[in-house]
């Protein structure tokens, strides 16, 4: 579950309000990077939930209620700080972004994170309210980032001079 809260659910927070601002052209550099990220944390989710499912698989007898309400609660304190992070990331609404809605696709991140591991939701009635962001995490950019061609750099001509005394 600590897979689920921390790659699945907390790093989440972070990759929205940079892919909001990469979605608006600023850093576009960065939110490529991240949307690359993205892919190893959605197998890394896989992972963690195939494991706990094989764990519960392997182990029936495991699976009681104060087990399931126990990792429910992992979530549930997992939501809380990442609701306090996105709080002292964006104080106040700016560029298109606000904590408000932010601390609401976290909600519905941990929803759907607990539902794919058989647990109840902690805000069934909790809806996306960036349904862009679900678009652009979801990559299947075959390119390995790596592999991939800068077009955007500038030939040495180009530059201008810089005296190192101007840095």
């Amino acid at each position: 579950m600590f897979g689920q809260v921390m790659e699945g659910t907390q790093f989440y927070g972070l990759f929205g309000m940079i892919l909001s601002l990469y979605r608006q052209n600023k850093f576009p550099g960065i939110g490529t990077m991240f949307r690359y990220t993205l892919r190893d944390e959605s197998n890394h989710i896989e992972v963690f939930r195939n494991l706990l499912m094989d764990l519960v698989d392997e182990n029936p007898d495991i699976w009681t209620e104060d087990f399931r309400e126990d990792l429910r609660s992992t979530m549930a304190e997992g939501i809380r700080l990442e609701k306090e992070f996105i709080r002292d990331c964006l104080p106040v609404a700016g560029l298109g972004l606000n904590s408000g809605d932010f601390e609401t696709y976290i909600d519905y991140i941990a929803d759907r994170r607990l539902t794919s591991c058989g647990l109840a939701p902690l805000n069934p009635a909790t809806t996306n309210p960036f349904p862009w962001l679900a678009e652009m995490m979801d990559i299947k950019k075959e390119t390995n980032f790596f592999e991939g061609r800068v077009t955007e750099y500038q030939k040495a001509s180009a530059l201008s001079n810089v005296d190192d005394d101007e840095l």
